[in-house]
C-alpha cells in the first residue's frame, strides 16, 4: 500500500528538484499540476482534449484527507471514496476494544448513523492563484518571499466561509501559487469493510501484483449538520471499468518524490541514508510486534502504528532495492552531464561538483559500521537546505533555464493529474494480467487452506454460490503515482470512476527517484468487485443506488 507523505524522517529526507530533463522523461510521466497540463501530448498521443469544464470539474471532484492520502465526491449528497488503510487511522481512533470497527467492518445504513470521524479534516481545491510575478519582484527587491505569501495567503482566506488558502512553490522557487482549499471537518464513516478483506494478504502481498484487496472506504461530508451538495462535481461510478489499453486518469495528491536529486546525492541515499531508514524501521518492526504479542491491549492500540511502520519498511527497501540498479544510477549520471552541456555555463558544473564534494564528506563523517541515524539525517539537511543552498540554487535554474514547465514538478501533496493506460507487464519470465477476479480470491483462499494471512471472513465464505466469479477484482494502469495518491480516483475520458488507487507494484518502489513505464504499476480496486461485494456479501443496497445514481 502506497505509505503516507507524513512518514518517519519525511522532514529530513530531500525534496529539492523539479524534473527529468527530456532524455529521462516518458510521454506518460509525470504528476502534473492543474494549471500545467500537458495538454499537447494528450491530445498528440490519445486524441483527448480536455476542456475547461472537464478540468475544473476532476479538481473540485477530488479531495485531500490531511491524515495523509486522497479521496473523490462519488455522489450528489456528499458521499466520498477513499482507501480503507487511508480511513484505519480515523477507524482505529473511533473504535474501542468493545466496539471494535477495524477488524469486522463498520456499516451506517442511513444518514445520521454514520460516525464523525476524530480530528479528521478534507480539503477541495477550489482555486489557483499564479502569484510569480509578485513574488519574483519580492525576491529582486530582497524582501521577505515568506513574508510576502503569508500576506497573499492570508487575503485569500476566510474562516467564516472555511476557505484556507496555503502557499505551493514549484519548481524549485521559480513559480509559485497559492491553492484556495475548501475545508471540510465534520466528516462521517459511512462504510469500511472488514480489514482483513481490504488488506487481504497483509504484509506478504503489501507492493505486489496480482492482488486481491477490497481496499475501499466511504465517508459522508456534512455542513451546517447536513450532506453537502456535491452534484456538480461528483464521479458517477462505471463498473464496467477500462479496458486493456484504454486512457486512464489519477487524481490525487501525491505526498512527495525526489527525482531531481543530483547523482551524487542519490548515491548518498543509496550508500548511507536509506540503508540505515531500513535498519532502523527493522528494528522500530521488531519492538511493536514483540509488545503486541505479549499485551491484547497494546495489540489494539498499536495496530494502525504496526501497520504505518510494516508498510514504510516495505517501501523502503524498495527505494534501497532502487537505487542499487546500476543501469539506472547511469542514467542519472548522465541526466545530469546533459543538463551541464546544455546549459553551456560552466558555474553549473561547479554547482554538481560542490554538492558531490558535500556527499562525499558527509560520507566521510558518518562512515562506519555503526551510524547515529538521527544526527546524521539532521546534518544531511542542513547541508542539503542550507550549506548546498546557493549550488542547489544554481542546478534548479539551469533545469527551468533549460527545460522549463514542459516538465513536470516534484510532488508537494497538492492536487495532481497524472495519466496513463490499463496495462499488464513482465515480471522476469512471466507475464502479468492487467487484472485479477474474483475467482482468482477464492482460489488463493483455497490454496491456502484458508489460513492466515489468506483467510477470508465467514460471510464471504458463505456468499461465494451469490457472486459472479469473472468480476474483475484489482487491476494495473501506467499511471504515475507516488505515497499519498493512495484513494485517488482512477477516472476514465468522461470523470466517471473506473477504479480507485490502493497501491503499487514492487517494481514501484524506485519511482520516488525516478519512473519506469515499462514496469512501474499503479494498483487499483476495480468498481465493479465494490458494486458486487456491496450488493451480494454486504446488502449495501441504498449504498450501492447511491454510487450508480448519474
Amino acid at each position: 500500500m502506497q505509505f503516507q507523505p507524513a512518514i518517519l524522517f519525511a522532514a529530513a529526507t530531500l525534496a529539492l528538484g523539479a524534473s527529468f530533463p527530456g532524455s529521462m522523461a516518458r510521454p506518460d510521466e509525470g504528476m502534473w499540476p492543474f494549471d500545467g497540463l500537458p495538454l499537447k501530448t494528450l491530445k498528440e498521443k490519445y486524441d483527448f482534449e480536455p476542456t475547461q469544464e472537464w478540468i475544473d470539474h476532476v479538481r473540485l471532484g477530488s479531495v485531500r484527507f490531511d491524515t495523509g492520502g486522497s479521496g473523490s465526491f462519488v455522489s450528489a449528497n456528499g458521499l466520498v471514496m477513499t482507501n480503507h488503510h487511508v480511513a484505519l487511522t480515523t477507524i482505529q481512533a473511533v473504535s474501542t476494544p468493545e466496539k471494535d470497527w477495524v477488524e469486522p467492518g463498520f456499516s451506517a445504513k442511513l444518514y445520521g448513523q454514520e460516525v464523525p470521524g476524530k480530528d479528521l479534516t478534507l480539503r477541495q481545491l477550489v482555486e489557483i492563484k499564479d502569484v510569480t510575478v509578485e513574488i519574483m519582484a519580492v525576491k529582486k527587491e530582497g524582501g521577505s518571499v515568506e513574508e510576502k505569501l503569508t500576506e497573499l495567503c492570508a487575503a485569500s482566506s476566510d474562516a467564516a466561509a472555511n476557505l484556507d488558502a496555503q502557499p505551493v512553490t514549484l519548481y524549485d522557487g521559480n513559480q509559485y501559487r497559492i491553492y484556495v482549499y475548501h475545508v471540510y471537518d465534520d466528516v462521517r464513516l459511512v462504510f469500511a469493510p472488514a480489514k482483513q478483506v481490504a488488506f487481504y494478504g497483509g504484509d506478504y502481498d503489501n507492493f505486489t501484483y496480482p492482488r486481491y484487496c477490497l481496499d475501499c472506504a466511504f465517508f459522508r461530508v456534512y455542513e451546517d449538520d447536513k450532506p453537502v451538495d456535491s452534484s456538480k462535481w461528483f464521479f458517477p461510478f462505471n463498473p464496467a471499468g477500462a479496458a486493456t489499453d484504454e486512457l486512464v486518469f489519477v487524481s490525487g495528491h501525491p505526498g512527495g518524490t525526489e527525482r531531481s536529486l543530483t547523482h551524487a546525492e542519490m548515491e548518498f541515499h543509496r550508500d548511507m541514508s536509506v540503508p540505515a531508514i531500513v535498519r532502523f524501521l527493522e528494528g522500530r518492526e521488531k519492538q511493536l510486534r514483540q509488545r503486541m504479542e505479549k499485551d491484547p491491549k497494546a495489540a489494539f492500540a498499536l495496530r494502525d502504528t504496526y501497520f504505518g511502520v510494516t508498510n514504510s519498511l516495505k517501501a523502503y527497501t524498495g527505494h534501497l532495492n532502487g537505487l542499487l540498479d546500476d543501469k539506472w544510477m547511469e542514467r542519472i549520471a548522465e541526466r545530469d552531464q546533459e543538463l551541464i552541456q546544455k546549459s553551456g555555463k560552466e558555474e553549473v558544473a561547479k554547482a554538481f561538483d560542490f554538492v558531490a564534494e558535500q556527499m562525499a564528506a558527509l560520507k566521510e563523517e558518518f562512515g562506519g559500521e555503526r551510524v547515529n541515524i538521527g544526527a546524521m539525517m539532521q546534518k544531511l539537511e542542513v547541508v542539503a537546505t542550507e550549506t548546498c543552498a546557493d549550488a542547489k540554487a544554481v542546478i534548479n535554474q539551469a533545469r527551468f533555464d533549460v527545460y522549463g514547465s514542459e516538465r513536470y514538478p516534484d510532488a508537494t501533496f497538492t492536487l495532481r493529474l497524472s495519466f496513463g493506460t490499463v496495462k499488464g507487464y513482465e515480471a522476469g519470465t512471466t507475464k502479468v494480467p492487467p487484472k485479477t477476479t474474483v475467482w482468482g480470491l477464492f482460489e488463493r483462499n483455497s490454496s491456502f487452506d484458508n489460513q492466515k494471512p489468506y483467510d477470508l471472513p465467514q460471510q464471504w465464505l458463505d456468499a461465494k454460490s451469490k457472486l459472479t466469479l469473472d468480476t474483475p477484482f484489482n487491476f494495473v494502469c501506467t499511471c504515475d503515482i507516488i505515497g499519498g495518491n493512495s484513494g485517488s480516483p482512477i477516472l476514465n475520458r468522461d470523470a466517471q470512476i473506473v477504479g480507485l488507487v490502493f497501491d503499487g507494484n514492487i517494481e514501484s518502489l524506485p519511482g520516488n527517484y525516478w519512473f519506469d513505464e515499462v514496469v512501474n504499476r499503479c494498483v487499483g480496486v476495480h468498481p465493479a468487485i465494490m458494486v458486487e461485494a456491496l450488493d451480494k456479501v454486504y446488502g449495501e443496497k441504498d449504498l450501492v443506488g447511491e454510487l450508480m445514481a448519474k
